[in-house]
C-alpha cells in the first residue's frame, strides 16, 4: 500500500501539471468546447486519483465499497462545473463559459455548510456510509476549488474572493490533502468509537 500511495501521489501531481498544460496551453486551447470538456475531465481524473489515494490508507472497507465511493468522488469532482449552465440559465456552452460571476457550486462556503450538515447527520445516525461519503464530498470539492483557485482564488461568501493560489501550493495541496483526510477519517472514527464504548460502560 505504501508503494501504491507514492505512485498515486506522483500520478496526481503529474495529472494536475500536465492537465493544466493541455487545457490552457496546448494548440487546442483556443477552442471553448475543448477547454470545457478537457477541464472537466482533468477535474474528474484528479478526483479519481485522490479518491484512490484516500483508500490506500487502511480504513477497513470492502473493495466494492471503495470502488463505489471512488466513482462517486470522480463524478462529483467533475459535476461541480454543471453550475455554469445553472448560473447562465442556458444549455449553450457559449453562455456557460462567458459568465461574469461563479455558480453556487464554486462557492467554498456552500460546500463547507454541506460538510457540516453531513457530519452532524453522521454523528446523530452513526451511519458509516454517510461518514465516508462526507469525506468523498470533501475531496471532490476541495480538489476542484483548489485547482480553480490557482487562476481565480477561492470564493468564500460573504467574505469575498481570495487571491489566486500559487501554482506550487496548489499542486502540493492536491497531493497531500487526500492522505490528510484519510488520517482524519480514521482518527475521528476511532474517537467516536471510544466515546460510544465509554457511554455503554457508564
Amino acid at each position: 500500500m505504501k508503494l501504491l500511495s507514492i505512485l498515486l501521489t506522483i500520478l496526481l501531481c503529474l495529472s494536475a501539471i500536465i492537465g493544466d498544460y493541455v487545457v490552457f496551453r496546448s494548440k487546442y486551447s483556443e477552442s471553448q468546447v475543448f477547454r470545457a470538456f478537457s477541464d472537466s475531465s482533468v477535474h474528474a481524473i484528479i478526483g479519481l486519483i485522490s479518491g484512490m489515494l484516500f483508500f490506500t490508507y487502511d480504513i477497513g472497507l470492502t473493495t466494492q465499497a471503495r470502488i463505489y465511493n471512488v466513482i462517486f468522488c470522480t463524478i462529483l469532482s467533475s459535476l461541480i462545473d454543471i453550475d455554469h449552465f445553472i448560473a447562465a440559465r442556458s444549455f449553450k456552452l457559449k453562455d456557460a463559459t462567458n459568465l461574469k460571476q461563479r455558480g453556487i457550486f464554486h462557492c467554498t462556503t456552500f460546500w463547507l455548510l454541506i460538510t457540516i450538515l453531513l457530519i452532524i447527520y453522521t454523528y446523530i445516525t452513526k451511519k458509516l456510509n454517510i461518514y465516508i461519503i462526507t469525506y468523498m464530498t470533501i475531496i471532490a470539492y476541495t480538489s476542484h476549488h483548489i485547482r480553480d483557485g490557482n487562476r481565480r482564488g477561492l470564493w468564500l461568501y460573504p467574505i469575498g474572493e481570495t487571491s489566486p493560489i500559487n501554482k506550487h501550493v496548489y499542486v502540493l495541496l492536491i497531493c497531500i490533502l487526500p492522505r490528510l483526510y484519510a488520517y482524519l477519517y480514521v482518527y475521528f472514527k476511532r474517537q467516536q468509537l471510544l466515546l460510544s464504548i465509554a457511554k455503554k460502560t457508564y
